[in-house]
């Protein structure tokens, strides 16, 4: 199989070695400009880039071969797993009896109903279940998909529902063929649980972004247990999940945010155009030199860390296209710009959601060589990589972005009551962010803003009602990022074997709590004692005990 092709009858100009050019519609490859080739990757935007750009030739050969290879590195560091279901033939048609009879649907069992006989639909492709309450009759139909005409928002929470109104009775027809038989489908995204705000947040619920903001059923919070369901068949793989998960345990399978770092530095001192990959085919629009197109699968993914990638790697404000703008990626554009306006007095992103908005953001966009900055943060979260690359650009106090009209980004900082802290780090212990550390080398606590996913967990924990969460405001100065000693204190020596142990604070309040109520002068020394010589002294104590009582 040949590794990249360029189907085509003719071409202006040579390709570089590394593109197979062919007329011959019976090659395979692994990634191919046209649909006329069996291709692992059909890649639109090659020949979208190369019917549209005024780049000078010479220049359109290098760009041409950036795009095949940025597209072989997202082939090869895509996390998809493959998983398949088998489909029988039922299939309910809800519409009425004008629209049911220009379907053809010989090759299936066919069911009927009027859409107001739908009461409820559960299951997914497969095994859709629907209550349909028939003149009085409930019934209770299963199926294995539905044409549903005109079919409200709710009936898309399953998947295995199509709308001719939407797509066409062509379409319709064909994707039920399509999926009959053996289904194949994918994860749109990986899961890190370790730190995930909602799994088992048990105090206090800090997120659940990606279950409040799933159109379909692909996500589910498990309330009672704090955990989250995932169901890959149901996911239509959107990203919008991955867009407003505030630390990054959801990343986007097609596109990891590794893999996004490393292509962005494909688009060095050109202009990025972001294109889901679905519009590019329908789209007729003139780029001017430099404009290189970066398409996206699944148009909801991109969160402010995937944007300050491309705008610093890129070096040029950037130009996102997109008629599903997810509510994520507002927020993420607003901030990122509300950032760049106050630094360098420009937008950083411009978005365009229609073809004339797109010309118009297309002319204004300019290489902006003050926003380059490049790093290598190897296995880096999205917090971390975010906090890299701000902190590089604020080198003096620029002000605050105000964040408190958010739905689902935050940032914010912690203050500390160092007086009453006694270093327990039980807010260590519950801040998966890894914002708050311990330290034991000078006994401290220490806190880093920037990584900080402003949940509030810590304050919910901490036993000494010392913490105060500052929400929602990121502070462009050089000291809100880095680590900040928050509470410091002296180690306390184990009065038997003089091993540090414990704090002196944290001592003294376990002393003014137990000394009170202890009557045993054994109990009363064991507070100043370490774990092994508590045990020891307990036992000695007891000991000699039983052989005074003999």
């Amino acid at each position: 199989m040949i590794e990249y092709v360029y189907f085509s009858n003719e071409l202006e100009f040579p390709l570089p070695e590394s593109i197979t050019f062919t007329n011959n519609s019976s090659e395979k490859a692994i990634i191919s400009n046209s649909k006329q080739i069996e291709a692992e990757i059909y890649a639109p935007e090659i020949d979208f880039y190369i019917k549209n750009s005024e780049d000078e030739t010479l220049k359109k050969i290098e760009n041409i071969e950036k795009l095949y290879q940025i597209r072989g590195i997202k082939f090869d560091s895509a996390k998809y797993n493959e998983y398949e279901k088998e489909i029988g033939n039922k299939v309910l048609v809800i519409g009425n009896k004008e629209q049911a009879e220009k379907l053809s649907l010989d090759d299936f069992e066919v069911y009927y109903a009027l859409p107001e006989w739908i009461k409820n639909i559960t299951g997914t492709i497969g095994a859709l279940e629907f209550t349909i309450d028939k003149n009085g009759e409930t019934i209770k139909l299963s199926v294995d998909q539905a044409i549903w005409f005109n079919a409200p928002d709710a009936a898309y929470k399953q998947r295995g529902i199509v709308d001719p109104e939407d797509i066409g009775i062509e379409k319709s027809t064909e994707i039920l063929k399509k999926r009959a038989g053996i289904y194949g489908y994918r994860n749109y995204i990986t899961y890190d649980i370790n730190i995930c705000q909602y799994n088992g947040r048990v105090l206090k619920e800090t997120c659940g972004n990606c279950a409040d903001v799933c159109p379909t059923n692909a996500i589910l919070k498990i309330d009672e247990e704090k955990k989250l369901l995932f169901s890959h068949i149901d996911c239509d793989g959107c990203g919008g999940c991955v867009s407003v998960c505030p630390s990054g345990a959801l990343d986007f399978s097609a596109v990891p945010r590794d893999t996004f770092e490393e292509i962005s530095k494909f688009y060095k001192n050109t202009i990025p155009l972001i294109l889901p990959e679905d519009l590019i085919d329908s789209l007729n629009i003139k780029l001017k030199p430099n404009v290189l197109p970066l398409a996206i699968e699944g148009a909801k993914f991109l969160d402010e860390t995937h944007f300050l990638t491309l705008v610093q790697e890129s070096s040029s404000q950037i130009v996102f296209y997109t008629d599903r703008l997810s509510k994520g990626e507002k927020e993420a554009i607003d901030l990122i710009n509300a950032v760049y306006e106050k630094i360098y007095n420009k937008k950083a992103v411009l978005l365009a959601q229609n073809e004339e908005e797109l010309k118009s953001v297309l002319n204004k966009a300019e290489l902006s060589p003050e926003f380059s900055y490049t790093i290598n943060p190897q296995s880096a979260k999205k917090r971390e990589k975010f906090a890299m690359r701000l902190s590089a650009v604020v080198d003096k106090d620029y002000g605050i972005i105000d964040l408190n009209g958010n739905s689902y980004i935050h940032y914010g900082k912690i203050e500390i009551d160092a007086d009453k802290c006694t270093l327990c780090m039980g807010c260590v212990s519950v801040c998966n962010a890894g914002a708050l550390t311990a330290h034991p080398e000078d006994n401290s606590l220490k806190f880093d803003a920037g990584v900080c996913t402003d949940c509030g967990y810590c304050e919910i924990a901490c036993p000494e009602k010392c913490i105060d969460v500052i929400y929602d405001r990121l502070e462009l100065n050089p000291e809100y990022f880095g680590q900040k000693t928050m509470a410091v204190d002296e180690p306390f020596y184990c009065i038997m074997c003089g091993k540090p142990f414990a704090t002196k604070k944290s001592i003294a309040k376990i002393a003014s709590m137990l000394l009170p109520v202890f009557t045993d002068e054994i109990k009363k020394k064991s507070i100043y004692c370490c774990q092994d010589c508590k045990a020891k002294l307990v036992f000695s104590d007891y000991l000699e005990r039983k052989l005074n009582e003999k």
